[in-house]
This record gives structure tokens, C-alpha cells and sequence, in this order.
């Protein structure tokens, strides 16, 4: 796990998928790194099966064994000059990308909230199809200079109540 608050995204986000397979029983890591996804179900993940130690919100019933899930991580507040807002998760590739392809495969994002420092904590997770998150997106894409060619961010908040996440403002 990176001790660095300021790691690189794909490092923090590589420990916060750690942090989210080894709270919910039910997945293993995809044994690809190059896949569009980082988890699979190794059996029925549903709420009465899960206990990750924070809340787990679901905008799904369920979600079958052997399916593929796509877990994304933000962190609770960022930094916005002197204040602070709640954190992103950044999205690629509306149209032929990560998020196409999870969209076109009727895949699962879990989108995981954490507490930042050196030591990185979970603090909610949202398990949400990423046909529903493909509507949350709406209007939110920009072009990048990369090869997914599209972005676009969404606000844990857009997704969990803040009364839902410990310590979040309202």
C-alpha cells in the first residue's frame, strides 16, 4: 500500500481497490491488469451477504457470481483553495473506452469513497450498475488528450447521501 498522501491516482487507486476486495469476501482481483475491470464476484453479492465494515449502498438488487466489477475510488474532501468539496470519481472513454465497454458489457461499478493520509481508510461504497451511472454522466464528458479521449467526474454526492458517509458535511 502507498504511504505517499500524494501519490499518483493509479497508485491510490490501486490501493483502495485492495481495500475494497479485501473488505467484501465475495471478490478476487481480475487477473488481468489490462482489463476494463479490477474485481470479479466469486459468489452471490447482494446485501444480505456483505459485511465491509462501512456502508454499502446498492443500486442494484444484486449482482451474480463470476461478474465482472469495476471499482473506482475518490477520496471524502479535496482541497479547493482554502476550503474544501467532496471528491470525484473520474470516468473514461464515453464512447469507446473503459466506460463504454462496461456500459455495452452490462457491468458493475463499485465506487469506493475513502479517507486520505497515509494510512487510507474506506468510507463508503455504492454498488452501481454502469448503465445508471452511464445516465449520472450525462452532459458531464470532456474531451482529453489521451487515449480514451473522453473524461468526466461525478461527486460521491451525486451518488451517496452525505448523512450515509461518516464525517461528510451536508
Amino acid at each position: 500500500m502507498s504511504t505517499d498522501t500524494l501519490a499518483d491516482p493509479k497508485a491510490i487507486g490501486t490501493d483502495v481497490e485492495t481495500l475494497v476486495i479485501d473488505a467484501i469476501d465475495v471478490l478476487d482481483a481480475a487477473v488481468d491488469a489490462d482489463d476494463h475491470y479490477d474485481a470479479v464476484t466469486t459468489g452471490l453479492f447482494e446485501p444480505s451477504t456483505i459485511d465491509a465494515g462501512v456502508p454499502v449502498r446498492w443500486a442494484t438488487p444484486l449482482v451474480e457470481s463470476e461478474e465482472r466489477l469495476e471499482i473506482k475510488a475518490c477520496v471524502l474532501e479535496r482541497s479547493k483553495g482554502t476550503a474544501t468539496a467532496h471528491g470525484s470519481w473520474c470516468f473514461k472513454g464515453r464512447d469507446t473506452g473503459q466506460h463504454r465497454w462496461l456500459v455495452d458489457e452490462s457491468a458493475v461499478y463499485v465506487l469506493a469513497v475513502y479517507e486520505s493520509g497515509a494510512a487510507k481508510e474506506l468510507v463508503a461504497v455504492a454498488v452501481v450498475p454502469a448503465s445508471i451511472i452511464d445516465e449520472h454522466l450525462r452532459g458531464r464528458w470532456y474531451a482529453v488528450d489521451r487515449r480514451e479521449g473522453t473524461c468526466a467526474q461525478l461527486r460521491w454526492s451525486n451518488v451517496l447521501d452525505a448523512a450515509v458517509v461518516e464525517g461528510a458535511d451536508d
